[in-house]
């Protein structure tokens, strides 16, 4: 991962923001431009130096994974990037204020203004910085999708029928860790018969039967980067009204990849899966927004139907249709992708046919 290249371009949005320092107070914001991945660290950018804060439980892993920094080891670890930086002349400091509470943001402020400094608010600056992937952050989410795919063949291959939601569940993530995950990316989501009209479903002690869908919603983290894909299928023979709920969903999805492209509106996406799905007689059983930016984040920007803008290459998003029947069941599908100037390519590997397990 290229860390000095995002200092880089973070410090080149000083002069816009009228800050000559940032702190980066929110744990995944620290690993952005740090590399660390502990639980505990604030990392503070000036012109000339980056610090790391953690405590001692990390001392010898915030050495070898943010050898580019300076590191400094105490609990408190916000305060002593701070101090870092006004010890160093930055006296115009940035703070993440969406992830400060009101009560911490004015804490931190007295302890700057004490030090001689001023606190700036900023919203979003280094979610911004993130959007656009660079090749290793690709590499990345590519791997964690292609372990999920394979971690999802294993199982499903094996049979599923006579299991639990939980037994299935296990059994992913245990494929996950033995195909070189670090962790999967997020609870799986293992929904069968009506538990599948749930569209973020707990898995349960429910039996897979004969005639269920059985709708898998996982992934794989590598590196901190994360997968995500679903697939919906049938146990044993599908009925005809599964056929046809699978079969629309197919087709908005098809829809919106036709169009995923550099400079298309990620809210396109997002509407012509809704315009497909209300043509075909569905549009009661939309449920949620169609996908998602992935990256060190399951969900990040951009959001599709949230008005996020523009689609640029080394954007990964998800594409992913689902359509609920209550009691009855629901078929998603999803894959990730990443945009190209001229199309995508799909990063997730699985099979997309409606088959039979």
């Amino acid at each position: 991962m290229d860390y000095l290249s995002r200092v880089s371009r973070l410090v080149a949005e000083f002069d816009q923001l009228g800050v000559d320092g940032f702190v980066a107070s929110r744990l995944i914001h620290c690993r952005y431009f740090t590399g660390f991945s502990g639980s505990n660290g604030a990392a503070g950018i000036g012109h000339d130096n980056i610090w790391i804060a953690t405590d001692g439980r990390y001392d010898l892993q915030v050495r070898a994974e943010s050898s580019h920094c300076t590191i400094v080891i105490e609990r408190a670890v916000v305060e002593t990037v701070l101090r870092s930086l006004i010890d160093a002349g930055s006296s115009i400091i940035a703070v993440e204020a969406d992830w400060l509470s009101h009560s911490e943001f004015e804490s931190l402020r007295g302890f700057a203004q004490n030090l001689g400094a001023e606190l700036v608010a900023t919203s979003g600056v280094v979610e911004a910085l993130r959007l656009i992937k660079e090749p290793a952050e690709i590499d990345a989410v590519a791997q964690a999708c292609q372990i999920t795919a394979d971690a999802w063949l294993g199982v499903v291959s094996r049979g599923v029928e006579g299991l639990s939601e939980l037994a299935i569940a296990a059994a992913i993530e245990s494929e996950f860790r033995l195909l070189g995950a670090e962790d999967r990316a997020f609870e799986s989501i293992v929904a069968t018969g009506p538990n599948s009209a749930i569209p973020h479903h707990h898995p349960t002690q429910r039996i897979v039967q004969r005639g269920d869908l059985l709708k898998l919603d996982i992934g794989a983290r590598v590196d901190g980067y994360h997968a995500d894909m679903t697939r919906t299928v049938v146990v044993g023979e599908a009925s005809q009204w599964q056929r046809d709920l699978y079969d629309a969903v197919e087709q908005a999805q098809q829809s919106a990849l036709a169009i995923a492209k550099e400079g298309t509106d990620s809210q396109r996406l997002a509407d012509v899966i809704r315009d497909t799905h209300i043509a075909n007689g569905y549009g009661d059983y939309i449920m949620h927004q169609p996908g998602h930016g992935v990256g060190l984040e399951i969900h990040e920007k951009p959001f599709l139907g949230r008005g996020d803008g523009i689609l640029r290459p080394r954007m990964p998003i998800t594409v992913e249709p689902g359509l609920y029947l209550p009691d009855r069941g629901g078929v998603r599908i999803e894959d990730t992708i990443e945009i190209l100037s001229d199309g995508y390519r799909f990063l997730t590997t699985a099979n997309r046919d409606f088959i039979s397990v």
